[in-house]
């Protein structure tokens, strides 16, 4: 079994490494903003006539280097993969029209948030010295020093460069690793988890519960006085900018204590268990309600996250990873019996079941009920759950 890893490490280039890496992204950036206004223009002049708008011939980054002459000292591969990059987010948005799906159009890129750039590996252009622990870029002639205990043999594909708004600098490289897995074939039910994913606890199965640490609420004052120290200063002035830098340092904690806990958490689910199910969770429409778990459900939990990280981790073990549908009624159904409550509110976090007698935990039984209903998902699959 074949995989795409990637591994992401923090590097320290100097002075002038620094300002290469800075020229990389803002020709990449205005690359971007460049071809992405020719679009827009094209479309706004040509929107009445389909057909010479499919067959118009949009500029090159050949013929954007012959604008910009700058753009020659950067890394080419770069730009291409800007332009390729550029084209992939068009084709998701109308993929997305098609499925009557909500992605977004293509953005311009700014100077303020996150930048980075892609380069790949051609007649070993990249190289990396685990000995002395640093790596060889393109167009870049010194080796620029990392701080990362991993390495490995397999060949590199391509990296991804990028710089965060606190300033940090990162190398993501993706390489294409030989697991020797087999899935598993037959699973036993003991070695079976369900958790039905609750605003509250964040996870809740029959036996045991993991709760979310909500590291943007315990956060927030000082992100508030963060805010409000930025907002006082003047607009482009020195002392905006450290503020600036103290909130954008601040919101990346946030981001990798939320991070960290994720793949702990997935990593011990992974190795306990051969098939986790959970549900499909309509996370937007969550946003919507006017609960107050607006806030935990954007910004205290990452389920979409989760799910992408438990997902591989078991993925890579040869374990199962299934979702019930969202429209299943995991919290109506009785586990022992049956029957479904359909008077069974929001609010109500405990029922009594009016046929068989029994009391129900909300969260608990629709754990139960998940599981009933993946394994039976399972089973679609050929895979064997036997008990």
């Amino acid at each position: 079994m074949n995989t795409n890893k990637a591994i992401k490490i923090r590097i320290y280039p100097n002075v002038l490494e620094r300002e290469f890496l800075n020229k990389t992204f803002g020709c990449c950036r205005l690359l971007w903003n460049q071809m992405l206004a020719e679009r827009n223009e094209v479309y706004q002049q040509l929107k009445e006539n389909s057909e010479a708008l499919r067959a118009h011939k949009y500029k090159t980054e050949k013929e954007y280097k012959q604008d910009f002459k700058f753009m020659i000292e950067v890394d080419s591969k770069a730009l291409q993969s800007t332009t390729r990059h550029l084209l992939e987010a068009f084709q998701k948005f109308f993929k997305g029209l098609k499925q009557a799906r909500k992605v977004g159009y293509p953005n311009f890129k700014s100077k303020k948030h996150e930048q980075a750039y892609t380069t790949y590996n051609i007649n070993n252009n990249i190289k990396i010295d685990f000995t002395k622990k640093r790596i060889k870029l393109p167009k870049i002639k010194t080796w620029i020093k990392y701080k990362d205990d991993r390495d490995f043999v397999e060949p590199i594909r391509h990296v991804t460069v990028s710089k965060t708004k606190s300033g940090k600098y990162y190398i993501s490289i993706l390489i294409d690793e030989e697991l020797g897995i087999t899935p598993l074939e037959v699973i036993h039910c003991d070695v079976i988890a369900a958790f039905d994913m609750s605003a509250s606890e964040f996870l809740v199965g029959e036996g045991e519960s993991y709760s979310n640490p909500r590291f943007y609420r315990s956060s927030e004052p000082k992100l508030k006085k963060l805010h409000r120290q930025v907002s006082r200063k003047k607009k482009g002035s020195q002392n905006r900018w450290k503020a600036r830098l103290k909130l954008a340092r601040l919101y990346e904690k946030i981001a990798n204590q939320k991070r960290d806990w994720t793949h702990k958490t997935a990593l011990k689910l992974a190795n306990t268990y051969d098939a986790i199910i959970l549900e499909d969770l309509n996370v937007k429409g969550m946003q919507q309600f006017n609960s107050g778990l607006a806030k935990s459900v954007s910004l205290d939990f990452s389920w979409h996250q989760f799910k992408n990280i438990l997902k591989y981790k078991l993925e890579w073990r040869g374990k199962h990873y299934q979702e019930v549908d969202r429209f299943f009624p995991s919290s109506k159904l009785c586990s022992v019996c049956g029957y479904k409550n359909e008077n069974l509110t929001l609010a109500s976090r405990e029922w009594t079941c009016t046929e068989c007698d029994m009391h129900h935990h909300r969260d608990k039984n629709a754990s139960t009920n998940i599981k009933i209903e993946g394994i039976h998902l399972l089973e679609e699959k050929g895979i064997k759950v036997i008990s």
